[in-house]
């Protein structure tokens, strides 16, 4: 294991074992392909629980991981990002907030390809949830011993991780695709000096779950001005069912929605928007991946046919920042 490792994935858990040990199964060496494990560490911060990870699980953890479990009285996973953040030893970072996120084969292969074109690289993994409808629409939830289960059994994801795209739906946040503005980026990767530039995880972010911090953090570094946007039309972040707060199905779901919403609000000026910048699409498209790239498509030239119809900027945050197709030597 090296320990110059180029990218440290960052993944945050809380109550959420056997989520948790698919997701990492995902992560390890010999899933992720094109790469080794002197190319990326894994570092796991796990909130006690009574649900932790189990002893055995934790010794057969590849050499590239590492793993912390801490105490936290606090409702938010902030502290424990920001402890992680200081944990990490690379110079790009993948944070993965939500521990029950499996991913496919090829997401650090591909981040590793963006950064040798742009140091100022975001790179937004799409985000998936498994099932055929969004979690929180499905009665009573999807849960490990019906749904969720039968649907990973049907497919063969162990031996290729492209399987996952078949029993899964794109997540209520991007419900277009992702060639309309991302919300929100459940992995994602930028340099540990762009992570610094946004101050890490913002602490005021104290509702249940962290209310929005995961939005807030990739506007924020999409809108810094050096960044370029890439988006890996082929790889997907795939969320299981865990009872969290805006994935499930339960009583107080739209008030506690609220609360984020008016936070994330409160902290932008002009409001909180979906990152409009224009994309570079990175990477191959599985068969398996290829009707979320026709779907995205299609939405997608529905989007700007509207807007420019209407005389609007489909992509107004390069706008605003004096981006132009071509900048940092790639075009968009």
């Amino acid at each position: 294991m090296s320990s110059n490792p180029k990218i440290s994935v960052i993944v945050i858990a809380y109550k959420m074992s056997a989520q948790l040990e698919k997701t990492l199964l995902t992560l390890a060496p010999d899933f992720q392909r094109g790469v080794s494990a002197d190319d990326y560490e894994v570092i796991v911060v796990e909130n006690s629980s009574g649900d932790n990870l189990p002893a055995d699980t934790l010794a057969k953890l590849p050499e590239n991981f590492h793993y912390l479990l801490r105490q936290e009285t606090a409702v938010s996973p902030v502290y424990a990002i920001n402890e992680a953040f200081a944990m990490s030893k690379a110079p790009y970072i993948c944070l993965m907030i939500d521990g029950a996120r499996m991913v496919s084969p090829g997401i650090i292969y591909n981040a590793l390809m963006a950064y040798s074109i742009s140091e100022d690289a975001l790179v937004a993994v799409p985000g998936y949830h498994l099932g055929h409808e969004e979690q929180h629409l499905v009665q009573g939830g999807l849960n490990q011993a019906g749904t969720e289960i039968e649907l990973l059994a049907s497919v063969d994801w162990r031996s290729d991780g492209y399987e996952l795209f078949k029993v899964s739906t794109f997540s209520g946040a991007n419900t277009h695709g992702y060639l309309h503005p991302l919300m929100e980026c459940n992995c994602m990767f930028a340099s540990a000096k762009n992570y610094a530039a946004i101050g890490y995880a913002d602490t005021q972010f104290q509702l249940h779950g962290g209310g929005s911090i995961n939005l807030h953090m990739y506007r924020s570094l999409g809108m810094l001005p050096k960044t370029q946007l890439f988006v890996l039309p082929g790889e997907g972040s795939f969320h299981q069912f865990h009872g969290g707060v805006t994935t499930s199905s339960y009583a107080a779901r739209a008030e506690e929605i609220e609360r984020h919403r008016v936070q994330l609000h409160s902290l932008w000026p002009e409001g909180f928007f979906s990152l409009r910048r224009e994309s570079t699409l990175l990477g191959r498209v599985s068969p398996q991946a290829k009707p979320f790239l026709i779907q995205s498509l299609q939405l997608g030239q529905k989007r700007n046919k509207r807007l420019l119809g209407q005389g609007k900027d489909p992509w107004e945050d390069d706008t605003a920042l004096n981006r132009q197709p071509g900048d940092n030597g790639v075009g968009q």
